[in-house]
């Protein structure tokens, strides 16, 4: 008889076994499913914020206050952190990147950085604003920015907090070798540029203006050598015409 049950005996365990493993894994997956979805174990209940080298131009209160209403109550790892950037950039123009860095299950780091200006711009006899290298005014000029360079702009339209400049502008304004201090079109599809010493330049905006300014650097560092003062450099025809 002894004989006769243990096969049955051996079947029951195994059955038993893997019912107790399949419950395990149910409860398993049930408890982590209220864990992470229906808990507040996972809810974002402090954020430390702050802003990185900051300037008068900046804002941190706001700022920070903008963050940690959007991140306070969401579930970390469900956190939309370039949404939350982006509409911070949106709504406050002078934010540049907005990090965020998870801590623990409830706490998010988030560090702001201001858009670090290339030039001062301006219309004729107008208001200074600041400019980045994505071309966004982003600010009126602020008292430790007066050392930066100005550039004046003539582009047929006022400049006002929050518009973006042409990127080939942008281009000329982060020219050092000339220093540009003034932009305007010249014509249907030219562009008249003002350098130092009593530079003028003219570019074609039908043209690849990188490929312009490469020729503007092979001609000044030429002209150069030669230990030639060059007034003016056009650069709308097939070959460079220079005046000095």
């Amino acid at each position: 008889m002894v004989k006769l049950w243990k096969p049955k005996v051996r079947v029951a365990r195994r059955w038993f076994k893997r019912l107790f493993l399949v419950l395990l894994g149910v409860g398993l997956l049930v408890g982590g499913f209220y864990l992470v979805f229906k808990s507040d174990f996972f809810i974002i209940k402090k954020v430390n914020c702050q802003v990185k080298d900051k300037t008068s131009v900046a804002d941190e209160k706001r700022w920070c206050e903008q963050a940690k209403r959007s991140a306070i109550g969401q579930r970390i790892f469900l956190l939309k952190e370039q949404a939350i950037a982006g509409e911070i950039r949106k709504k406050f123009l002078p934010v540049g990147d907005v990090v965020f860095k998870k801590k623990y299950s409830q706490t998010v780091v988030v560090q702001i950085s201001e858009r670090k200006p290339i030039a001062k711009i301006s219309r004729p006899g107008g208001l200074e604003f600041l400019v980045d290298k994505e071309g966004v005014i982003y600010s009126e000029v602020q008292p430790e920015w007066q050392g930066l360079k100005t550039v004046v702009l003539e582009l047929g339209s006022e400049l006002a907090l929050g518009q973006t400049i042409d990127a080939n502008i942008v281009l000329l304004i982060l020219l050092e070798e000339p220093w540009v201090s003034s932009v305007k079109f010249a014509g249907q599809t030219g562009i008249e540029v003002k350098g130092d010493e009593e530079l003028t330049i003219f570019f074609s905006r039908e043209k690849d203006l990188a490929g312009q300014i490469r020729s503007l650097q092979t001609v000044l560092q030429k002209y150069k050598i030669e230990g030639k003062s060059l007034k003016q450099v056009d650069l709308r025809y097939e070959q460079p015409v220079v005046r000095y």
